[in-house]
């Protein structure tokens, strides 16, 4: 039977499609690539034009390649080809990788229909390694900035698994609870296949006794977890009953939603507002040293009770004292004690057995004095602090 004209599929005798590429796909081997304004070299990276450029790669049709290692100059570049990303969001390839070459519009198409320009849709990876997939194989590469480690190896990837992974170590995974191989990572100990799971690591821990990675959030460098309903193994400097009074569930039993943060050092900083943190239930703050709270300003602790010290059966909380409050009264207790002082100073007692009136008003005074002290003891009673 006749087949349609610029058609790919060729139907047999049997009526069985099968099918055919019309074009074979073009394939380049990179030789640099446009990252600043001195790579691979300034004439280069201003012929291209300049930092609007960056990303463009040169390299040679991979037939022609063959047996060729380049040169980092201006007349090996000016034999080169040369294609832009196909989009802003794939990873710029290597020098010795190879690239698929596709010709889609240029800037200046709607001007001249002839006119097209010639892209790459990143690297092909020949080698399957995260690393890079430059050829020829077994060869010791050096390239400008980036350092080749043969200790790097792909994560393992379970089954629907979504990940970017990057040369150095580092990945986003989404993935979700795998009970099937839960031997295999630290997330699937419990909960049901549906239970989605994102780790964002950076800084795998390999074993150059395997030839794959899964992340331990104990061993990577750095790991953000959003989690549903994984339990997830992490271990802090804090054991045991991390608080006596509001007895939390510990990090290594939880496994409700929970974003884990886990490094070396965490820091929080706004540039120009507010850090909020809210908790539906309790806040924990636990350290081995110092608990600091520096302002400029001032800190407040407002809450219902306010306790300084152990909270348990073995201590007994008492209220703190309001400062301004005991101060006079102490001062009224002192200056009546003087008056008194002073009025016994000046007794004089006339005709002898007959009473010295000035000590009995001095006594009544400072009795009546006492009597208003002890009644206002009670309001200086913080309802509020307390400490043990």
């Amino acid at each position: 039977m006749r087949i349609k004209e610029n058609l790919s599929s060729v139907v047999s005798a049997t009526n069985k499609p099968t099918y055919t590429i019309l074009t074979k796909a073009k394939v380049g081997r990179v030789y640099g690539i446009v990252t600043t304004e001195n790579t691979p070299t300034k004439k280069q990276f201003e012929k291209q034009g300049g930092f609007s450029a960056i990303g463009t790669v040169f390299y040679l049709d991979y037939e022609q390649s063959i047996n060729i290692t380049g040169s980092n100059n201006d007349n090996f570049f000016d034999r080169c080809k040369t294609a832009k990303p196909v989009s802003q969001n794939i990873p710029y390839p290597l020098e010795g990788e190879l690239i698929q070459i596709v010709d889609f519009p240029s800037s200046n198409t709607q001007i001249s229909s002839t006119l097209s320009q010639k892209y790459y849709t990143g690297a092909i990876s020949i080698w399957n390694n995260s690393q890079h997939n430059a050829q020829p194989s077994g060869k010791d590469y050096s390239f400008k900035t980036f350092l080749s480690n043969k200790n790097i190896r792909n994560l393992l990837r379970f089954e629907g698994d979504s990940i970017v992974q990057g040369r150095q170590g580092s990945a986003l995974r989404f993935s979700s609870t795998t009970k099937l191989y839960n031997n295999l990572n630290e997330w699937s100990t419990i909960g049901s296949e549906d239970n989605p799971i994102t780790m964002l690591s950076n800084g795998f821990s390999y074993d150059p006794n395997k030839n794959f990675y899964v992340e331990q959030i104990n061993k990577d460098l750095s790991s953000i977890y959003l989690t549903s309903a994984q339990l997830i193994p992490l271990q802090t400097d804090k054991v045991g009953i991390l608080n006596n009074l509001t007895n939390p569930i510990s990090v290594s039993n939880y496994f409700n939603a929970q974003i884990i943060i886990n490094s070396d050092r965490v820091v929080l900083n706004s540039k120009r507002d507010e850090v909020m943190i809210f908790a539906k239930s309790n806040i924990e703050l636990n350290t081995k040293n110092i608990i600091n709270l520096n302002a400029d300003e001032r800190i407040h602790l407002n809450s219902k009770a306010i306790f300084l010290g152990p909270y348990d059966s073995t201590h007994i909380p008492q209220p703190l004292l309001l400062g301004n409050n005991t101060f006079i009264l102490l001062s009224n207790i002192i200056s009546s004690l003087y008056d008194l002082g002073s009025s016994l100073s000046s007794i004089v007692g006339s005709p002898e057995g007959s009473p010295a009136l000035d000590v009995n008003s001095a006594g009544d005074n400072l009795m009546n004095s006492l009597e208003r002290i002890i009644d206002d003891l009670n309001n200086i009673l913080s309802k509020q602090n307390f400490t043990v």
